[in-house]
């Protein structure tokens, strides 16, 4: 099958191919070819023999996030993606690695498989057709030598159709350089402005509708860009008394969008947001 759709950055599959981690149960309900990307390896977790495959998981997690981040365990992995749904991503043949990039990835001199340089981590929700977003990775700054910019968002693009998702639900902290990936989809629908349920309340949950043109635009195809409204609110990162005041407008009925990529002024990094409909009542 021929890819259907171009990217900001088509180098990518030149270099790598795709892989699935998911049990066989669950193989059936992928789309293996999405957007005519084939699928190369599947990853089956109930397969005592791909152990080193996890492994390297995990060090794509550890290189991802470095040592601020939020490393995961591999029953994490297991429990949240491996078993409820699918881990997708792109990888390279072990023999095609550099010295140095098997040495950074951990990879055994013996070792031909698949090395994973990118994943997207989504679990499916009650409803029907919604996900939920759990962990997006990528090499892209670990090895800039080899090109790969936009990976990540590149990942998430084409993971999304492989999983057939209607609906996206996501959680990130205002601060996270990661919402410059997700803003690419659109306009998003804000649930939560602060979050004292998650270990850091300064987390938004977010939400849109998966479309192939959302998909396409994130992805960077020409003639694919989204339009967004203007914002009414510019909201500070670190102004937990907004987030807080924004937060009691929703769940008093209000409804708010975040409406573009943060941007810097001088050293605030200010989230472009609209409201929608006031609260009721």
């Amino acid at each position: 099958m021929t890819r259907t759709i171009t990217t900001k950055n088509d180098r990518i599959f030149d270099q790598l191919d795709t892989f699935v981690v998911s049990t066989k149960a669950n193989r059936e309900v992928l789309n293996a070819e999405p957007f005519g990307v084939p699928t190369r390896w599947w990853v089956d977790p109930h397969v005592a023999g791909n152990a080193l495959f996890f492994e390297l998981l995990q060090r794509l997690d550890a290189l991802t996030f470095g040592p601020e981040g939020m490393p995961m365990d591999k029953w994490v992995f297991y429990n949240c993606a491996e078993l409820p749904g699918f881990i997708y991503g792109f990888a390279a043949e072990a023999e095609t690695l550099s010295d140095l990039e098997r040495d950074l990835m951990g990879v055994p001199a013996d070792y031909t498989g698949p090395v994973p340089f990118s994943m997207y981590i989504a679990i499916p929700m009650r409803e029907p057709g919604t996900w939920f977003g759990h962990n997006l990775a990528s090499l892209n700054r670990t090895f800039p030598h080899r090109g790969l910019s936009s990976l990540g968002t590149i990942t998430k693009s084409v993971a999304l159709k492989a999983y057939r998702v209607e609906r996206f639900v996501g959680a990130t902290q205002w601060l996270s350089k990661a919402l410059f990936i997700h803003t690419k989809f659109g306009p998003l629908d804000l649930l939560t402005t602060y979050t004292p349920a998650h270990s850091t309340s300064e987390t938004l949950t977010y939400a849109f509708d998966v479309t192939d043109a959302s998909l396409r635009a994130a992805a960077g195809e020409p003639g694919s860009a989204l339009s967004f409204p203007e914002p009414t609110e510019q909201l500070d990162a670190t102004d937990v008394a907004a987030m807080k005041r924004i937060q009691r407008e929703l769940e008093s009925g209000a409804k708010w969008e975040l409406v573009g990529p943060p941007a810097y002024q001088g050293q605030v990094i200010r989230h472009p947001l609209r409201r929608v409909a006031a609260p009721k009542g």
